[in-house]
């Protein structure tokens, strides 16, 4: 049943009257992507074919948000690859808070683009906790934390987690920044929260903020075209500072175009160096 599903999909169809009857434009995603999400929402709207599917995109409101909320995958866990976390702390996090400390220039502005419900945000707020101690409240520190969900981004500002997601906190992190709160739930402390702003937005036609020290995209490009990905790429240059950071997920990488734009710190954490063009 599902394999026939599959093979009745045209996602050129998808694509074309999503961005005909609705505005959106959805060409920079791969289409086996598209086909995946498609296909899931055929089985969960029991579409007997393809063709009622399309009619129902095209004409349902309803079920466009439903098929653009399905498109962000929201599997993330606190401190999600811990070995990752440790490079970025003493690679990028340590280096940057020094420079800072050095030149005087307390401002720290941190982008975690595509950032599902908030895991990923909160874990480096937590990071930069602990590194600073009391010190924290010398530095500006403001961690942009975005999706294109509008769902996951309001459970992201709740900040209440199953212990499912925070299996990788170090146990003494767990009783110092998350608060029980029945069933199992654990909260996220205000002061770790008063650090990160939440914000919907497309990587792919948003403006982007600028002035930026870190970027953390991780896990986002696996669903972009080559194409859509350099293009993400050139505006992450653009938007970072000189020397800025920029960390990808661990089954993604730079392409061969992109090496004048970024110089490795460290390729199997992912961890990559704005290059000044001028």
């Amino acid at each position: 049943m599902l394999d026939h599903l599959a093979s009745t999909i045209n996602v050129d169809l998808v694509k074309d009257c999503l961005r005909r009857y609705h505005g959106i434009d959805v060409f920079s995603y791969k289409d086996d992507f598209l086909r995946r999400r498609v296909r899931a929402r055929m089985i969960a709207t029991k579409c007997r074919d393809f063709m009622e599917y399309l009619r129902l995109l095209r004409t349902d409101p309803n079920e466009v948000k439903r098929f653009l909320d399905d498109m962000s995958i929201n599997v993330s866990q606190f401190f999600r690859d811990p070995h990752i976390w440790e490079k970025v702390k003493t690679l990028v996090f340590e280096e940057l808070i020094e420079e800072k400390r050095r030149t005087g220039r307390r401002t720290i502005k941190i982008w975690s683009a595509g950032c599902c419900r908030g895991e990923e945000p909160y874990t480096i707020s937590i990071i930069l906790h602990e590194m600073l101690g009391a010190e924290i409240n010398n530095f500006f520190i403001t961690i942009i934390a975005t999706d294109i969900d509008e769902g996951a981004l309001e459970s992201a500002k709740e900040g209440i987690y199953p212990r499912s997601s925070l299996t990788s906190v170090p146990l003494p992190l767990l009783g110092k920044y998350f608060i029980p709160v029945g069933n199992g739930l654990y909260a996220v402390k205000d002061h770790v929260k008063s650090l990160v702003k939440f914000k919907v937005h497309n990587l792919l036609k948003d403006p982007y903020p600028l002035f930026l020290d870190v970027i953390v995209c991780r896990n986002v490009f696996i669903y972009f075209s080559h194409e859509a990905q350099q293009r993400v790429l050139e505006r992450f240059h653009r938007s970072l500072n000189n020397n800025g950071y920029l960390i990808l997920g661990a089954s993604e990488s730079l392409h061969s175009a992109m090496s004048s734009f970024f110089s490795p710190v460290d390729l199997r954490a992912r961890i990559y160096r704005k290059v000044s063009m001028y």
